[in-house]
C-alpha cells in the first residue's frame, strides 16, 4: 500500500497526480534504478514499522535529481518553450505538460496528432518542432548547447532517424521512393550511401532553417513561456492552459 505525504491513502483523483509526479522524477532512470529506489524505500518504511509512503519514494527520487544552475534552468526553459511554441503553430494536438525538472532535463508532453495526417508536410512539421528547441537557444541565447544531441532519445537523434525513414522506408525519398530499405541501412548508410546521408542532412537543414524562422518571428511568445516555465518548473493542467492562452496572445502573425 502506498500512502500520500499526509499518511492517508490517496483518493481516485490524487493517485494519477502522485504517480505522474513520481514518473517525472524517474524519467531517464533504468528499470534497475527504479527497482533499487523502491526497495530502499520499502526497507526504510519497514525499519520504521509503517506502510510505504509516497514521501519515501519522492524523497529518494528527489535526491537522485541533478542540481542545475540558474543559467542551465533558463536555457532548458528557453529550449522547451521553443519546442512548445513551434508545436502550437503547426497545430499539433493539445500539449498536456511542459517541465524543466525531469531527470534528463526538460520535455514537452502531449499528443502529436499524426495518426490522420501521415503526410510529408506533417512529418516535416514534426522535424521543425523537434529542432525548434535548439533554434531557440541559438537565437535567444546566442549559442547552442550539447543538450540537443548525444543520447539516442535526443532531439538530433530523433529527427535524424525520422528524416532517414522519410528518405527510405516511408516512400517520401528524393531517390528510389518506391524501394523499401531495412532499419539496418541506417547504421550502414554513412559508409555505403553518402548520397543518402546528404539527402537526409539537406532535409534536416531545411527543417532547421524553418525552425529558426519560427523562433525569430515568435521570440516574444517564447520568451514569455520560458519565463513562466522557469518560475514554475512544471506546467500542467489549468495552469498550463492559462499560460498557453497568454502565449497565443503574443503570437505574431506569420507572413504568407
Amino acid at each position: 500500500m502506498i500512502c500520500t505525504p499526509t499518511g492517508e491513502s490517496p483518493g481516485k483523483e490524487s493517485v494519477p497526480v502522485a504517480l505522474k509526479t513520481l514518473a517525472r522524477k524517474a524519467q531517464g532512470l533504468t528499470g534497475a534504478d527504479i527497482e533499487r529506489w523502491v526497495r530502499e524505500a520499502r526497507q526504510k518504511a519497514r525499519r520504521e514499522g509503517r506502510n510505504l509512503a509516497y514521501g519515501d519514494l519522492e524523497s529518494l527520487l528527489s535526491g537522485a535529481e541533478p542540481t542545475r544552475s540558474t543559467a542551465l534552468r533558463m536555457r532548458i526553459a528557453v529550449h522547451e518553450a521553443g519546442h512548445a511554441v513551434a508545436r502550437m503553430l503547426v497545430s499539433f494536438d493539445k500539449i498536456s505538460e511542459i517541465t524543466i525538472d525531469g531527470s534528463r532535463g526538460g520535455f514537452v508532453d502531449g499528443e502529436l496528432g499524426l495518426d490522420d495526417e501521415m503526410t510529408e508536410t506533417r512529418l516535416t512539421a514534426l522535424l521543425i518542432a523537434t529542432l525548434a528547441g535548439r533554434a531557440a537557444e541559438e537565437v535567444m541565447l546566442d549559442a547552442v548547447s550539447i543538450n540537443s544531441g548525444g543520447a539516442d532519445h535526443s532531439d538530433l537523434a530523433l529527427v535524424t532517424r525520422l528524416a532517414f525513414d522519410m528518405e527510405t522506408v516511408l516512400g517520401l525519398g528524393g531517390r528510389w521512393p518506391l524501394v523499401h530499405r531495412t532499419s539496418a541501412d541506417f547504421v550502414k548508410a554513412p559508409a555505403v550511401d553518402p548520397e543518402l546521408v546528404a539527402r537526409v542532412n539537406e532535409r534536416l537543414e531545411r527543417a532547421y532553417a524553418a525552425a529558426l524562422t519560427v523562433v525569430r518571428e515568435q521570440e516574444e511568445a517564447i520568451d514569455f513561456l520560458a519565463g513562466r516555465l522557469f518560475e514554475a518548473g512544471t506546467l500542467d493542467g489549468p495552469d498550463l492552459d492559462n499560460v498557453l492562452d497568454e502565449v497565443r496572445k503574443r503570437f505574431r502573425e506569420r507572413p504568407g
